[in-house]
């Protein structure tokens, strides 16, 4: 049996599209053909773009011609409420962000992409094949977006307990490649004060300690396992870069690495 390519990706907004989709350049360039992808987050909507066929490159000009508002609108009546202390579900409205994925995922995409989601009611977390509904709950951070229901259950981010969806142990060995995606941290900043902030602050925490975790565990050791996590580069959860600079800057970070790899 052919052993497969699997890419994972992790979570991280707006940041994570624009770092993914730089290293997914890199990838294209060096001749990389990812079978299977795992993601969550902002992960599982880049992993189910590319694996409909959106090539690195076309991921671009799909971030350059979309306004980050137009992905995700202010929720004006809930933030409004959220200061005066109102207990609100969601402060940002993700509907443009969903029309991208009923319009470029191809159905296929659900034997390739599993995206991590966790189930509301009891923070249970389970992985799932790849949908428009729920790459939505994958990504759908709490506080900041509302919860995506699906046949009657209420599911939020994945990232709330698997950040970064790595195979079981037990399956490493049946990869031909496992290539890691994990997203750039943004350069020190002052701590948060708004609610937004903090909801922000706690999902980049659960980052950061998954990430901590991951090479930890000596992941990034494996013979047959690639690490690529850019360096830290100005870049926000909730809007694109300056001047879209962060894709050059992860593809040429990236492209380093695969090559060293392919040599």
């Amino acid at each position: 049996m052919k052993k497969t390519i699997l890419t994972v990706i992790n979570g991280g907004g707006c940041r994570q599209i624009e770092c993914a989709t730089g290293v997914l350049q890199a990838l294209d360039a060096a001749g990389v053909r990812i079978d299977r992808y795992t993601g969550s987050s902002a992960g599982a909507a880049v992993a189910a773009l590319h694996a409909s066929g959106m090539t690195g490159a076309e991921l671009e000009t799909m971030i350059r011609e979309t306004p980050a508002r137009e992905l995700f609108r202010p929720c004006w009546i809930h933030q409004a409420l959220s200061l005066f202390g109102v207990p609100v579900d969601h402060l940002f409205d993700a509907s443009g962000m969903y029309r991208i994925l009923l319009d470029c995922m191809d159905s296929a995409v659900r034997d390739r992409v599993r995206v991590a989601v966790t189930r509301r009611r009891d923070y249970a977390s389970m992985m799932c094949d790849a949908t428009p509904s729920t790459v939505m709950a994958s990504a759908a951070i709490p506080e900041v977006f509302p919860s995506v229901e699906i046949r009657g259950e209420k599911y939020i981010d994945g990232g709330v307990k698997n950040m970064i969806p790595t195979p079981r142990i037990s399956e490493i060995g049946g990869y031909e490649h496992i290539y890691i995606l994990l997203c750039n941290d943004d350069v020190s900043g002052p701590a948060p004060r708004t609610r937004i902030g903090r909801a922000i602050q706690a999902f980049y925490n659960t980052m950061d300690r998954e990430t901590c975790q991951l090479y930890e565990d000596g992941w990034h050791l494996l013979p047959n396992v690639t690490v690529i996590q850019p360096p830290p580069f100005p870049s926000s959860l909730l809007d694109w870069s300056e001047d879209y600079k962060l894709i050059e800057h992860a593809r040429n970070y990236a492209a380093e690495i695969v090559k060293g790899k392919t040599m």
